[in-house]
């Protein structure tokens, strides 16, 4: 309606120029016109604009730069000397226990235990009488959040090892490592380097410090209806949940939890029941069926899965899976849940 009155007036005025003043002038107005026009247009449409606002993402971490990478087998006896350094370093037992020195007293790592060395804590490792198997990673990261890990050591539950082999799978083809060499004191580049591959190990670390940052938190990152209950929780709840969480890709037994906590089984269910309003059964089931759902969105298939979560048979992992999530397997993965 606007552009229809808009065009009526205007050829009026432009009629009348034309035939007081000639053809110049029509053209004139013509361009001027159209000129007008556009600029209406673009007013009227600007006001519909929809505007976007971009995210600006906070870093909880941030490693700067990585120092070394290193994975070894010690000879027995091994000692490597005291030494101390201005970065962080990681060290993981993947086979056999070894001996870590932190100020003068020794800390055993035990399979599957990794210990956080913080900047500048003089330190040495001891293979011991075996011949144990290490990972080690030294870095930079100044970010508050790392001092969470001063010398803390953890259990590594074996759903986060896959990035430890993400590290370890990146470094060889994308660094000359060497088979053996404890004084390594810098890393070089390969002479065709993996794409990417730097930042493939910046990433598989950083995401692997923020699980155990959320695990330590929540004592279980993935269960909701955790979050409230452990947040107040007593140690002996949280020892409960975090063993559960360690035994999710093996089988579990109440008999094995009371020895390990030094408690009767019948104890064990009182006292969880009354916190959590749980039985310890049906969250250890809830804690295998949340992992299967992260190992679904990962496109594994489903014998893959109930085998790997050590099911009796897939169709016993359905049954469960249906009970605890309210759809099949099937239907899950064919979701946006």
């Amino acid at each position: 309606m606007f552009f229809e009155k808009f065009n009526r007036n205007y050829f009026m005025v432009i009629w009348d120029s034309f035939a007081a003043k000639g053809f110049e002038i029509f053209k004139h107005y013509l361009k001027l016109f159209y000129k007008l026009k556009f600029i209406c247009y673009n007013v009227i449409m600007n006001k519909s604009t929809k505007k976007f606002y971009m995210h600006k993402i906070s870093n909880l971490l941030n490693v700067q730069k990585i120092v070394t990478i290193h994975y070894q087998t010690l000879g027995k006896n091994y000692v490597f000397p005291e030494e101390e350094h201005d970065f962080w370093e990681i060290n993981y037992a993947d086979k056999g226990n070894v001996f870590v020195g932190l100020d003068g007293e020794k800390v055993e790592l035990k399979q599957g235990e990794m210990l956080f060395i913080k900047p500048n804590q003089p330190h040495f490792m001891e293979s011991g009488n075996k011949e144990p198997h290490v990972f080690i990673i030294s870095f930079a990261c100044r970010s508050e959040s790392m001092n969470f890990f001063s010398e803390k050591k953890y259990a590594v539950p074996e759903n986060y090892r896959y990035l430890l082999q993400n590290i370890m799978s990146e470094a060889e083809d994308t660094f000359d490592l060497p088979e053996f060499d404890p004084n390594l004191n810098a890393l070089k580049l390969r002479e065709n380097p993996n794409l990417g591959g730097e930042q493939i190990i910046k990433n598989s670390l950083e995401t692997l410090l923020i699980y155990l940052l959320r695990a330590a938190q929540n004592r279980a990152h993935t269960q909701e209806f955790f979050v409230s209950k452990i947040a107040d929780s007593s140690e002996l709840e949280d020892e409960i949940v975090r063993i559960l969480n360690s035994k999710i890709y093996g089988k579990f037994t109440l008999a094995d939890l009371s020895n390990e906590l030094h408690y009767g089984t019948t104890r064990l269910c009182t006292f969880f029941k009354e916190k959590t309003g749980k039985s310890i059964y049906q969250t250890y089931l809830k804690l295998k069926i949340d992992e299967a759902k992260r190992l679904i969105r990962k496109h594994k298939n489903f014998s893959e899965i109930a085998d790997m979560l050590c099911f009796d048979s897939i169709s016993t992992f359905a049954f469960v899976f249906k009970k605890y999530v309210g759809m099949t397997p099937s239907e899950y993965r064919n979701s946006i849940k």
